[in-house]
């Protein structure tokens, strides 16, 4: 977000300008509003603002007075008037108050819109580019040999080709000749006895900076441990990886690590993003050792989780929340077997939550708890740092959906049956299946069968068949309709099935019932 100061004497301007900004959506914090000149520059001194718009005709100073003032005290501040004035001469007297722009009244909100926005993306963004790169190289100039970690992270982040990689290393390491070959990224999760974690990533950074300090530059963000070295061959990995096994036993951690070489160090960024994306999928999938890479490290940006899904629903629904959670962890057993990045597996694992929350919301808990649900589930793992964190998470959301599920079908199976019952007397011509039954209740056709038949005494078919012949007899013995006409009537599809399903069940043909009824009314 950019701090912005409006003054106008008019406040219906500043209503618009502020309308303008928030319909835009544009990344501003307008943190004050002046009514002349001089509140213009008390505020823009209490706020430090990056934007300011000055209307000239106000009172006390006018506006071109105020962006003089304002400009000889802030030199990076842009600086808009907006004005019905469109003299030449107060144009000229902004330009040599470096304003950004003059800007006639009425604007446009689009066009109001557009100058902010390029703005942002030129003028500013140059500017704190340029006095960035200038506090950088001032600061490393102080900097002793030991590398200042704020000043490498500015560096390393730019994953862009940057001409001043090779110069401002050499500057960190003091060494004239350095030319980094490769870069390490490696982090640690303890381990189930570890004591030593309080201020562990200090002590790894002191450590190493006194073991590598000599061909590397070491520094460290958060708990990464960052080095670039000035050489990398066998001896050099040998030793690496020996002293994080001897750190991993020391301090009882398990490290992950990945090395990225370096073939141009103008693109340094880019090969340590490497190093850092591999070893974070590395410590999400808690993969212990050293990884040396020299290509692209992007997995799978998509996992297709459908078939998931119906898995754990299928087991869920035959209330085996057992082998939905192995379901799913066969699915992260997959996910890692094909180098999925984390970010994938979380998009994957949020679509897999939502889709069973909407399942559950539909049939067994409110729209409202079904909400609150989502969202603790889906904050959990979106803060899930590893796969054993993220298996907990569905872990846990199979357990709250089975125990509210459980705590449905004690309560209510029986009037689940007697709802089916109601439906099927009151619809029995329909086309009714029983797979539709199971998923307007959230069970599996095989567990509705079972609490049917518990319920009403007999299996679902023969309940319905046995409905569906008493309607047509009825219907037979009024004597107005065929055969045929009856079957379709009741729900039967084919007039011959109907005829051998009837025989079988009242031993009587329907035509043999029919032929009864029109010689006993002659």
């Amino acid at each position: 977000m950019y701090k912005m100061i409006i003054a106008d004497d008019e406040p219906a301007v500043r209503r618009y300008l502020r309308y303008i900004v928030n319909q835009h959506n544009l990344p501003f914090e307008i943190c004050g509003e002046a009514a002349d000149g001089k509140q213009a520059v008390q505020l823009v001194d209490q706020y430090q603002p990056e934007f300011v718009i000055l209307d000239i005709n106000m009172p006390v100073l006018n506006g071109l007075e105020a962006a003089a003032i304002i400009r000889e005290k802030h030199r990076d501040i842009i600086i808009y008037i907006l004005t019905a004035y469109g003299q030449f001469e107060y144009a000229q007297q902004a330009l040599r108050t470096q304003v950004a722009d003059y800007l006639l009244k009425p604007i446009k909100p689009d066009q109001l819109a557009d100058t902010l926005r390029k703005g942002i993306s030129s003028a500013l963004s140059q500017r704190i580019a340029c006095q960035r790169l200038q506090r950088m190289e001032r600061q490393i100039a102080k900097d002793k040999p030991v590398v200042n970690r704020q000043k490498l992270f500015e560096l390393l982040k730019n994953d862009g080709d940057n001409p001043q990689t090779l110069p401002l290393l050499q500057r960190i390491s003091a060494k004239e000749d350095f030319f980094p070959a490769a870069v390490l990224s490696a982090s640690y999760w303890p381990g189930s006895g570890s004591s030593h974690m309080e201020g562990l990533g200090k002590r790894l950074l002191q450590e190493g900076v006194e073991l590598f300090g000599g061909q590397a530059i070491v520094t460290s963000f958060s708990e990464e441990l960052v080095m670039i070295f000035n050489r990398w061959d066998y001896d050099e990995r040998c030793m690496l990886q020996q002293q994080l096994e001897e750190w991993e036993q020391k301090y009882g951690i398990t490290f992950c690590a990945a090395v990225s070489l370096v073939v141009r160090p103008s693109q340094l960024g880019a090969d340590y993003k490497k190093a850092k994306k591999k070893r974070a999928a590395g410590l999400f999938w808690r993969q212990q050792g050293l990884l040396v890479i020299d290509s692209a490290v992007d997995g799978s940006a998509e996992i297709d989780c459908v078939a998931v899904q119906k898995q754990i629903r299928d087991c869920l629904l035959e209330r085996k929340p057992d082998g939905a959670k192995k379901a799913f962890y066969q699915f992260l057993s997959e996910a890692k077997e094909r180098a999925c990045q984390p970010e994938a597996v979380h998009a994957a694992v949020i679509k897999i939550v939502n889709k069973l929350i909407e399942k559950y919301a539909e049939y067994i808990i409110s729209d409202k708890d079904a909400s609150l649900l989502r969202k603790k589930i889906i904050s959990e793992v979106n803060q899930a740092s590893s796969v054993a964190e993220l298996e907990q998470c569905l872990y846990s959301l199979i357990d709250s959906l089975e125990s509210k599920l459980g705590s449905a079908d004690q309560n209510s199976a029986g009037q689940a049956v007697k709802w089916a019952v109601e439906y099927i007397n009151n619809n029995y011509h329909k086309d009714l299946t029983l797979e539709q039954f199971a998923e307007k209740l959230f069970m599996s056709t095989g567990y509705f069968c079972r609490i049917f038949k518990k319920h009403a005494g007999e299996g679902y078919a023969a309940y319905l068949t046995s409905v569906r012949l008493e309607k047509a007899r009825e219907i037979l013995l009024s004597g107005k309709y065929t055969v045929a006409e009856v079957a379709h009537m009741v729900g039967f599809r084919d007039a011959s099935y109907f005829s051998s399903v009837f025989k079988k069940h009242y031993r009587q043909s329907p035509s043999t019932l029919v032929a009864s009824i029109t010689k006993a009314g002659s």
